[in-house]
């Protein structure tokens, strides 16, 4: 790791999203992490965050992981809307943040 997956839509790039070992420092325990998911303004509201959420799940499955960890700011309910969990409130240097959870299962995901 770090895990970097690009969505290519009629072959421009579309989106990112990254699976990495460490991302908040205040929660060094935890681990793995998805963070960097950016779909660029032209192709939001097409669901590539969601198909990028699924795919990093399904690579983070595939290496063995567990669970996966994210801190976000503002996107909450896109991530509650595939599966994941608040489980606390950190502070970021943008303000108040969840973190969030999401027990992957132990068979592939479709």
């Amino acid at each position: 790791m770090p895990l970097t997956l690009i969505a290519i839509e009629n072959a421009v790039p579309a989106g990112m999203i990254t699976l990495a070992d460490r991302d908040f420092d205040g929660k060094s325990n935890l681990s793995p992490w998805l963070k960097s998911l950016y779909v660029h303004p032209f192709h939001r509201n097409k669901g590539i965050a969601a198909l990028l959420i699924n795919r990093l799940e399904q690579e983070a499955l595939r290496l063995g992981c567990k669970s996966l960890y994210l801190v976000t700011e503002d996107a909450r309910v896109l991530y509650e809307n595939s599966g994941w969990q608040a489980i606390d409130y950190v502070q970021t240097s943008f303000g108040l943040a969840d973190l969030m959870t999401k027990a992957l299962p132990e068979t592939p995901l479709a």
